[in-house]
């Protein structure tokens, strides 16, 4: 248990309510985010509550460390493979395997559907035009992302998934979403997206780095922190599914034998008599990395749901 003069974090109650949350999405496409790391993706589990004490003893390995006003949590959680590259892959396998069932049974919503629909329309990559002599300086960045279209995509997202989050600071590059929280305090979502600018622009998807704050107006223009969580993400749902690393790597790294890895990032080559080749890749992937953050997002939601509440519960002013 950590605390200071406004807030008092107890793991154990926090385990306790994941435990509940837990069995309240068993067999609903939730319950894909339970195989990230808490549950064995190999294993069948017929009745979670059959395996209570397990489920316990997974979320008692949490710790928060508060540090004047910046919260961070350490996860000591164990990993069920032993680190070979065959059991690697098994792993990582059965995870994809049970993301894309539960991937099935969202996208069968037509309402998700027709919001994806709503807000995806913009091209993912960007082809480029060079000299031949430069191709291969130039490729080592490849995939080219459409940055600007990300970024605007993810922030659509954001305030489609965590619409509760309605007003907005913008501060230089820092943009707030936030909402009113207890007494004079208010809840935010803070990020300034140069985490992943930076990414795109080595050929990197990664998903954006958020930080959930409690704060005060000082003015129009000006807060003060509270308290500052340096990850906006569920300690025990950590990614809520597979990364945006994770998945990019599923769908362009391909194992030719235990010691050999194939990447292919799907950028083509065409080239031009005139010395010069256009480099580009299909909107058909840039669909899937669409829908996979669309999804991400929406399993961020539902599971910073429960920890915002647990936040509340534990914050006094």
């Amino acid at each position: 248990m950590n605390k200071f003069a406004h807030i008092e974090l107890d793991e154990t109650k926090l385990a306790e309510q994941t435990l509940r949350y837990v069995f309240s999405i068993e067999n609903t496409y939730l319950e894909s985010s339970l195989f990230i790391s808490l549950l064995d993706p190999t294993k069948k589990y017929k009745d979670l509550k059959d395996n209570e004490a397990f489920i316990r003893e997974r979320l008692s390995m949490l710790h928060f460390i508060v540090d004047l006003n910046e919260v961070v949590f350490e996860n000591g959680i164990s990993r069920f493979n032993d680190d070979t590259h065959e059991q690697a892959m098994i792993y990582r396998d059965k995870k994809v395997e049970k993301e894309n069932f539960s991937k099935e049974i969202f996208w069968a919503s037509e309402n998700e559907e027709v919001k994806y629909q709503s807000i995806s329309h913009f091209k993912s990559f960007e082809e480029k035009i060079i000299p031949q002599k430069k191709l291969y300086n130039i490729i080592l960045n490849s995939p080219f992302f459409n940055v600007k279209g990300w970024i605007e995509y993810y922030q659509k997202l954001l305030d489609l998934k965590f619409s509760e989050f309605s007003e907005r600071i913008v501060s230089g590059k820092t943009i707030i979403k936030y909402k009113p929280f207890k007494g004079k305090y208010f809840l935010g979502i803070e990020t300034d997206y140069q985490f992943c600018k930076n990414n795109f622009k080595k050929g990197w998807w990664e998903q954006p780095d958020y930080k959930l704050i409690i704060f005060e107006k000082a003015n129009k223009k000006s807060i003060n922190k509270i308290v500052v969580f340096q990850k906006f993400v569920h300690p025990h749902f950590n990614p809520p599914s597979m990364s945006f690393a994770a998945f990019f790597g599923s769908k362009t790294m391909y194992d030719v034998s235990e010691k050999e890895t194939v990447i292919d990032d799907g950028t083509r080559k065409e080239f031009f008599d005139d010395g010069t080749v256009r480099l580009y890749n299909s909107e058909e992937f840039g669909d899937e990395l669409k829908r996979h953050a669309y999804f991400y997002y929406d399993m961020l939601y539902h599971t910073t749901k429960e920890y915002i509440k647990f936040i509340e519960d534990s914050f006094e002013d």
